[in-house]
């Protein structure tokens, strides 16, 4: 004889498994359980059949022999036995088959979808009661379903928007790195935005000076108090259109009259999107949309990224506006600065032949006469030169000069033209120096013979050159009778020289030292480093 025993094993949870809800009852399982309307029903089956096999022998037997008192008891026992075993029979079908198969096909129907599947209602017992339990907990299955369907669809649309969402950003920053007309760029961004969010009007605004200027709008009557052609910046700060305190994107309900509606009011939620960089706003987009439209969390990020970058922008463009002007004027600078250190100087030196040349006629020596004459002619093909060689410079690039042939070219000229010894002490090996850093050495030292040559009267003049490394050094000094003060300028820019001289000393990033004691001569001296200190790399120790 084997006997079954329910299992013993613990229970073991399962409430960190995933799709588990419930976690199951202990010993709920009993072996063979699946079998336990057919243990009941076949003992009652086989009671029935010999019943019915006895009742019958009877009844033969009662009308072939006939019966006494005692056989028609006897029959009548038999008949109420078999009738009680037919009705105990129906009862287990009715009261425990049927509502098992309900319960098994309502299972069915649930794991294969239908979570509308309810129980039909029993006779009152137990299983009636089981029915209601299991029927309010499909309610419960099917609330959450449905409760789980609604949750993902919500999800799927907001993920949607911030794809959506997303590309419109990446297309404005894309847009903003490449353009180079930022007018035209707004616009489009004016349209992209109004069919995104599906808005009846917009409205777009510059800044200019200190208002915020109409550029374009569409959807607005003319006689909205937002088509204003110009509104101040102050005015629409302390109106908070872009908000209390701080500034942000900010939406209201108003009411206002759209060309498409005639001279109806609309209510309407506008959404103020300023261009903001910093504290300062350099434009703005004024979307007028439907009030039922959510704006939400994640549409005033994306608006105000969009504002952002938008006021990087305007920023970038005033930048880039305000350093063309800059490099007008030191284009102006520098042209002054040529004409100083090579026209100028020249004409002036044409102007000291030229008096030397009336002196030698009020002298009479026809020799001497010639000579100047041929210098005054060599100084104007040197005029004409450097006005060529200016022309040039504006015209094309600059080009490359070897700092030791044109400071042999300066001391030579200045020996020529004055007479005055010059002693050229040059340490100078190749450098990598840029063209416009020669060029702002080579002036310096030309700068600093044209005074000595001028106010000077030097007898002697020492011209010192030396690199070493990334350093370089500059001197020019005489004996001549020195000064108490710099030479001060004039408005007619004659003794402008030293001002130059430092003006190029700080483009180049140098220290520049004037020294002069009278009669004791003076000096320049010129020194830096190239690539700057800060630029230099750091040397790395094994």
């Amino acid at each position: 004889m084997i006997s079954e025993t329910p299992d013993q094993s613990p229970a073991t949870s399962c409430s960190d498994e995933p799709g588990c809800l419930v976690t199951p009852e202990s010993k709920w399982y009993r072996p063979g359980i699946g079998f336990t309307c057919q243990q009941i029903m076949l003992p009652l089956v086989i009671v029935a059949l010999f019943l019915a096999v006895i009742l019958a022998f009877q009844t033969v037997n009662l009308f072939v022999n006939g019966l006494g008192l005692w056989g028609i008891a006897h029959f009548l026992i038999t008949v109420c036995m078999l009738a009680l075993t037919l009705r105990a029979i129906w009862f287990v079908r009715k009261s425990l088959i049927q509502p098992l198969a309900q319960i098994r096909q309502w299972v069915s129907q649930v794991r294969g979808g239908q979570f509308s599947a309810r129980m039909p209602p029993f006779a009152p017992g137990e299983f009636n009661d089981l029915a209601k339990d299991i029927n309010q907990l499909a309610d419960l299955v099917q609330n959450l379903h449905e409760d789980l369907e609604g949750e993902v669809a919500t999800q799927t649309e907001r993920l949607a928007r911030k794809t959506d969402s997303l590309a419109l950003l990446y297309e404005v920053v894309t847009e903003v790195n490449e353009s180079d007309e930022p007018d035209n760029l707004l616009r489009h961004i004016m349209q992209r935005l109004s069919e995104a969010y599906s808005a009846k009007a917009v409205v777009l605004r510059v800044l200019s000076g200190s208002k915020l200027k109409l550029v374009d709008s569409f959807g607005l009557r003319q006689d909205s108090p937002f088509m204003e052609e110009a509104v101040s910046i102050q005015s629409v700060l302390k109106s908070q259109v872009f908000g209390e305190g701080q500034i942000g994107v900010r939406n209201q309900i108003l009411e206002q009259r759209l060309i498409s509606g005639g001279d109806n009011l609309v209510p309407l939620q506008v959404i103020s999107i300023p261009f903001q960089y910093r504290d300062s706003i350099h434009g703005s987009f004024q979307l007028f949309v439907a009030t039922d439209f959510e704006f939400d969390s994640d549409c005033r990020e994306l608006l105000s990224s969009v504002g952002q970058h938008l006021g990087v922008m305007m920023e970038q463009s005033r930048l880039d506006a305000e350093t063309g002007k800059l490099m007008l004027v030191e284009e102006r600078a520098r042209l002054a600065n040529e004409l100083h250190d090579s026209l100028a100087q020249t004409l002036a030196s044409l102007r000291f032949q030229v008096r030397v040349l009336d002196e030698t006629l009020h002298q009479g020596d026809e020799q001497v006469t010639w000579e100047e004459l041929e210098k005054l002619e060599e100084q104007v093909e040197v005029a004409n030169k450097e006005l060529r060689s200016l022309i040039g410079q504006v015209r094309a690039p600059l080009q490359s000069q070897d700092i030791v042939v044109s400071t042999r070219k300066l001391v030579n000229k200045f020996e020529q033209d004055t007479g005055v010894t010059v002693y050229l002490q040059n340490e100078w090996t190749e450098d990598n120096l840029p063209v416009e850093q020669r060029i702002d050495v080579v002036r310096i030292v030309q700068e600093a013979l044209a005074n000595i040559r001028k106010h000077a009267n030097a007898s002697s003049v020492r011209v010192v050159i030396r690199n070493s490394g990334k350093g370089y050094r500059i001197v020019v000094e005489d004996d001549g009778r020195g000064y108490d003060e710099p030479v001060k300028g004039n408005d007619n820019g004659e003794h402008i020289g030293q001002s130059i001289m430092k003006e190029r000393a700080e483009r180049l990033g140098a220290t520049l030292q004037l020294d002069s004691e009278p009669g004791e001569g003076s000096s320049v001296i010129l020194e830096y480093q190239y690539p700057p200190l800060e630029e230099q790399p750091l040397a790395v120790n094994a």
